[in-house]
Formats: structure tokens, sequence, C-alpha cells
């Protein structure tokens, strides 16, 4: 007789997944049952309820640790929301102390989430696209509603909430339609060549300099490992609410990014009441806080040079793009277009990267939009600029050595005709 191994209960973990293959496998069923729309709605329900889920599911299992015994889950639950709502925009309290500081990989993870769940579960319609977006900012704005019933300015809150999850629903969920369809996009042809090279140089010269200060916050953090560790101690958190802080700041992680590219720039951000950039260190004590502590926080010597770093960066973009945005005169209203588009967007996100997280110095810390733009953009913008000079005199030098070449070089001499004329006969 064959013994068969009694089966093992399925983990906590094992229990999301099954339940995530069901949602998935019930979306498909009516996916392909029910009109169009409905996809739509469902994609954009779940990519709300899903982006909820990434901060949700780790306050539960804090909540049902042994120490953390004394938090409830509807606790947890609120205190959950709470946070996700701060990506959106939506300020919140921690004993009286107010947060404003958004953090952007709540929004960054959305807008991936809603990309991906419209390219795959909506139609490729105007009316699936319309409902997933209606869908995801209802959802958004009833969660808003119901963590911040109470408050006196709970209308204020879901306002703001459905606003920033319409901004965010709508090129997402575009997007993921578009990729759905595989669509040529024939009516970019339409668009100036300047501008969409513009376009490019822009998107490119952010993304570089993004990676830039990614990797040097990196950097910074294992070199502050053991300051990170010591802030993390002096705040007596037990185990369950150190992981709760390290959640957290993963979260902030995007914020901090847009923090060192301020600080790369010469720009600098404001925090403990004191402007620290790559050329001035701050001068005051900063506040014990493990996230804080993962900042550049040196100055001086070979950092003073972050600047010309960021110069290099729009260099050598204009140069891999010589062909997209032409060279010489012919690229100049490219360069101009990218330039103020990279400065838009650096002041734009700057300002969403600035905030409270504390009361006193803490009131407000970040980058200060307006510099960083103009530092930034100056900086790509002449380092460009030097990239369309060097290419200049690069051709102008190899022009004599062309032209001398093809002097030099005998001229192939054309073959004449075979005769072909029959001979007369004899």
């Amino acid at each position: 007789m064959t013994v068969h191994p009694q089966a093992k209960p399925p983990t906590a973990t094992g229990r999301v997944a099954g339940a995530a293959r069901a949602v998935t496998e019930a979306v498909s069923r009516v996916r392909t049952e029910a009109p169009g729309w409905i996809g739509g709605a469902l994609a954009g329900i779940q990519g709300a309820l899903f982006s909820l889920a990434v901060v949700l599911i780790p306050m539960w299992v804090i909540a049902s640790s042994a120490a953390a015994a004394q938090i409830s889950w509807g606790k947890a639950t609120g205190i959950a929301a709470r946070v996700w709502l701060t990506g959106f925009g939506v300020p919140w309290a921690v004993d009286g102390v107010p947060v404003t500081l958004v953090p952007l990989g709540v929004a960054s993870l959305t807008v991936l989430m809603l990309m991906q769940l419209a390219r795959r579960f909506a139609s490729p319609t105007w009316t699936a696209g319309f409902a997933a977006v209606a869908a995801f900012a209802a959802t958004v704005g009833l969660s808003a509603s119901l963590a911040w019933g109470g408050a006196d300015d709970s209308r204020t809150r879901v306002v703001r909430a459905t606003v920033v999850a319409l901004m965010l629903a709508i090129p997402a969920v575009a997007w993921g339609l578009l990729r759905q369809r595989g669509a040529a996009l024939t009516w970019l042809k339409r668009v100036p060549e300047a501008i969409r090279s513009g376009i490019r140089l822009a998107v490119a010269m952010g993304s570089g300099s993004v990676a830039l200060a990614a990797i040097a916050l990196v950097v910074s953090t294992v070199g502050a490992r053991h300051l990170v560790a010591e802030s993390a101690t002096s705040l007596g958190v037990d185990a369950a609410g150190g992981a709760a802080l390290a959640f957290l700041e993963i979260l902030y992680a995007p914020t901090l990014v847009v923090w060192v590219v301020s600080w790369l720039s010469g720009a600098g951000y404001v925090l403990g009441g004191v402007i620290s950039s790559s050329a001035e260190a701050p001068t005051s004590t900063i506040p014990a806080l493990p996230l804080l502590a993962t900042l550049p926080h040196a100055a001086g010597g070979a950092l003073a040079w972050s600047p010309v770093v960021l110069g290099v960066v729009g260099a050598i973009v204009t140069m891999i793009l010589r062909k997209r945005i032409g060279q010489g005169v012919r690229a100049l209203p490219a360069i101009g277009i990218g330039i103020v588009l990279v400065s838009v967007s650096v002041g734009a996100v700057s300002r969403v990267a600035r905030g409270a997280i504390g009361p006193g110095v803490l009131a407000v810390v970040g980058p200060q939009p307006l510099v960083a733009a103009v530092m930034i953009g100056l900086e790509l913008g002449l380092g460009a600029l030097v990239a369309v000079l060097l290419m200049a005199l690069a051709g102008l030098m190899r022009a004599p050595v062309r032209e001398a070449r093809s002097r030099t070089e005998p001229s192939p001499q054309r073959e004449s005709p075979a005769d072909t004329r029959v001979p007369p006969a004899e």
C-alpha cells in the first residue's frame, strides 16, 4: 500500500499568491465574456488594489508578529492606507507631526502596474481606457474617504487623491493600450522633427542624470551603513518596527534619488534647516534618521566637480544622438527644446519631492525646485553645446583629409562596351 505524505498547510505567502492567481483567472474569464469596458474597469480596480497591497501586506505581517501583538489588524490597515495615500499627495500626521513628503516609490509602482494591467486585461478601445482610468481614480478616492472620513479636511484630501490618481492613470493606461495594440504611432510623423528630437534628447539626458544619481546614492548608502545602523538603534525600535522603517525607506528611495540629482548639480537640498550640496557640506547635525543617513553629506574636493560630470552626461548623450538631432547649427533647435523639457521636468519632480517629515528643522526638506531646474538645465545644455562644437571641429579637421584622399585616388576608368555588331557576310 502506498502511503502519501501529508500535505503541508499553505503559508501566508502561498495563500496570497493563490488568491492573486484566482483573481487574475477570474478577470481573464470576465474579459472574454463581458463587454470591453468591464475589462477596463477591472484593470483600474486591480491597479489600485494591487498598489495598496504593496503597502498593506507588509503592515499585516508586522501586525501578526509577536513583538507587535499590540497592533490590531484594523490599526495596521489604517496606517497602511494612510502611507499609501501619501504617495498620491495626501498629507497625514504621526502623533501630531505632519508628514507631507511624497514617497515616489508608491507612484512609480502604481504607474508600472497600471501599464501592465491595461495592456493585459483592458480591451484596446477608448471606452475601456476611460473605464480603467475612472475605476482607478474612483477606487483611490473611495480609499481616501474611508481612511480620512473623520478628518476636518476629508473632502480636500479625497479631491487631491482623486486628481493625482487621474494624472497618474491617464498616461499609464494610454501607454498600456498602445503597447497592447502594437500601434505604430504614425501621427508622430506629423510632429516637427526638432520637437521629436528634443523629446528624445530630454528623455536620454534625464535618464542619464537619474542613473548617475542612483549610483551615487547606492555608494553613499554602502559607505554610511554603520551610521544607518546606529541611527536605527538610537530610535529604540523592535524588530517589527525596524522592518516597517526599512520598508518605508524603500518607498522613499526614488524621492532620495531626486534629492541626489539636485545635490550633483550643485543646487543641493534643504535638510536640517541648511543646504547640503556637493560643494557645501551641512553646517548642522543631521537628524538621526536612517533614511537621511543614506544621503551623501560629504562635500568639497573632487565632489565639487560633480556639476561637470552632469555636463559630460549631456555631451555624451548629444554625441550618441547626433544622427537623430543633426550636427552643427541644425542641432541647436533640438538641444534647446530638450533642455527646456529637462529643466521643467526637474523643477516639477523636485517640487513633488519636497515636503515635511517632522517638526522644526524637518518641516521643510528636499531640493529647491527653481534652483535645481536652472542649474541642471545650464549644465546639460553647456555639455550639449560643447559636444556640438567638438563634432563640428572634428568634421572640419577631417574635411582636408577626405579631399586629399579623393584627389590621390585614381578615378575608375569606364570600360568601352563590346562591339556587338554582326560582321557583314562575305
